[in-house]
């Protein structure tokens, strides 16, 4: 069974560390290509030479993230998974800053289960979509958002360095756009 509970910072005065690591074996490789007096920008799907491996830690409450809803996902009781999102008022949407299942409670519909409550506190919230970030490198995440219905709405060539394009970790926005099915 799997419940979804709201925390507060002010009960984690430590604050909350989440791990998060994932193991691709393909990507979406980004061109940025001038043409004429335009730009034309693709994504296509390729194999890594061996498995890229992404691996780090960090807490949830961050600064940037002031005014943010904070969620834990329980499966039979164990924590299993973190959301953390936020109605961004200027634009009328909910971005979702983090989305971490643990590794060992993966492929048990408890991603999904967070998706589905951000869907609906998006509806309560009035907002006329979700918004995240992913990257190109992070392969299983695309393929669940897509799943999810989420699509590519916009990507960012620099956002992590420089060099984010032959680093195969573009910066990828992703978006599901609420219907009125969604609404009713």
């Amino acid at each position: 069974m799997i419940t979804i509970q709201q925390i507060h910072k002010e009960n984690h005065p430590q604050g909350k560390k989440v791990h998060y690591k994932y193991t691709s074996d393909q990507y979406y490789e980004v061109k940025v290509e001038k043409i004429g007096n335009g730009w034309c920008f693709s994504m296509q799907e390729e194999r890594f030479s061996v498995p890229f491996v992404k691996e780090l830690e960090e807490d949830i409450f961050q600064p940037h993230k002031e005014g943010s809803e904070f969620y834990i996902a329980l499966f039979e009781g164990r924590e299993a998974a973190v959301m953390v999102i936020q109605e961004m008022e200027w634009n009328h949407t909910l971005l979702i800053h983090d989305l971490y299942v643990k590794s060992s409670f993966k492929r048990l519909g408890i991603g999904q289960s967070l998706i589905q409550f951000a869907k609906q506190r998006a509806i309560t919230l009035g907002v006329r979509s979700i918004i995240l970030e992913t990257q190109t490198s992070n392969y299983p995440a695309i393929q669940f958002y897509i799943r999810n219905g989420f699509e590519p709405v916009g990507l960012n060539t620099i956002s992590y360095s420089n060099t984010d394009i032959q680093n195969r970790e573009v910066r990828i926005e992703m978006g599901y756009v609420l219907k009125e099915c969604d609404i009713e």
